[in-house]
């Protein structure tokens, strides 16, 4: 008897733990408006994007991207109150004027007016000084197999002494690939160009986000990881570095902490994060992104994966681009421009920097 009243007595203190939750709201994002932009002291034309989160359609597959918001009106401002009118170059997609530029010290925000009236504002942010970079080389690590050959990254930020300095970077890799020309027509038939060397640019959408905490005045590292030694083609690393504000690093850095969630117990809950922009003209709008602003140094690095390296290790890619085709000798082409197999192909030559 005294088992069975300890039993109910259990029973009745875990049944009143539970919470029943009547008022719980989800928050509907598919109307939610997300704009990207930045701004720095380089050339522009500087871009701006806008869609709506989600505009789904078993018609469209494109639509899964979102739908993008034509013919706003997009302008930039400064300090002084000048604006700069932005153009539509594609579907939400929009442009600064030619020739203009920011201004290092001057504040700017983005405003945009929508064609249902609604207005979309940034906070003012200051393009600060461009960082410079303190190191950006490479150097050859031999090995007795070539998959094991490495070309080590080293880079680092010169952080400026007694300031808060926050920054933010973004790494594009330009590969060069090259095909097989065909076998020429027998003579006295001309022998066709062979345009065989070409540029690929592999996708990289995750930034490096350091700040000079404890370390104001020192060198700031960028882990930058090996390049394989697959082949002996060229291979550019870019490295696009901005001075930002804390209000952008802590934004950048609330994303990156998101998309690393393990789906552990303790890991934080997800939730939408809310960067600097809002509606003016309707707060119950949700608009999503980040309209950037900060000083901005561009450097390429050409890694060249053919001189100063050793004859033994030389001859050992020789057979290896041979054994494992990586010259695409089943696939001879006269320009590799028509090269559809390879990805993010984009043809003769790097974009400027």
């Amino acid at each position: 008897m005294r088992h069975l009243l300890l039993f109910f007595c259990a029973l009745f203190l875990l049944s009143s733990c539970e919470t029943e939750i009547e008022d719980f709201k989800t928050q509907n994002v598919s109307s939610a408006i997300v704009v990207y932009g930045e701004i720095s002291n380089v050339d522009g034309p500087y871009n701006v994007r806008l869609n709506y989160v989600s505009a789904y359609s078993p018609y469209d597959a494109t639509q899964f991207s979102g739908q993008p918001i034509t013919d706003a009106n997009v302008r930039l401002v400064d300090g002084n109150g000048k604006e700069t009118a932005y153009y539509e170059k594609s579907k939400g997609y929009y442009l600064s004027p030619t020739g203009f530029k920011g201004v290092v010290g001057q504040k700017y925000k983005l405003r945009i007016k929508l064609l249902d009236g609604k207005t979309i504002e940034s906070n003012f942010q200051t393009i600060n000084a461009s960082p410079e970079l303190a190191e950006f080389s490479y150097s050859f690590k031999d090995a007795n197999k070539v998959e094991d050959m490495r070309f080590p990254l080293t880079a680092s930020i010169k952080d400026p002494k007694a300031t808060e300095d926050y920054y933010f970077v973004k790494r594009q890799d330009f590969r060069q690939f090259l095909l097989t020309c065909p076998q020429p027509p027998p003579p006295p038939a001309p022998v066709p160009a062979c345009n065989c060397k070409c540029w690929q640019a592999p996708q990289n959408t995750q930034p490096y986000l350091l700040d000079d905490f404890l370390l104001s005045g020192k060198n700031l590292s960028l882990d930058l990881g090996q390049l394989p030694y697959e082949d002996f083609n060229d291979w550019v690393v870019q490295l696009d570095v901005y001075s930002i504000s804390k209000e952008a690093h802590t934004y950048w850095k609330r994303l990156e902490d998101q998309r690393k969630l393990s789906g552990g117990i303790f890991d934080k809950v997800p939730a939408q994060i809310i960067g600097n922009l809002k509606c003016t003209s309707n707060p119950t709008q949700e608009v999503l992104g980040y309209f950037m602003v900060g000083g901005l140094t561009q450097k390429r690095l050409t890694v060249d994966r053919f001189n100063g390296i050793p004859t033994e290790a030389y001859q050992k890619l020789l057979f290896y681009v041979d054994f494992n085709n990586v010259r695409y000798k089943d696939i001879p082409l006269w320009n590799c421009k028509d090269a559809a197999f390879i990805k993010y192909n984009l043809g003769y030559s790097l974009p400027p920097l």
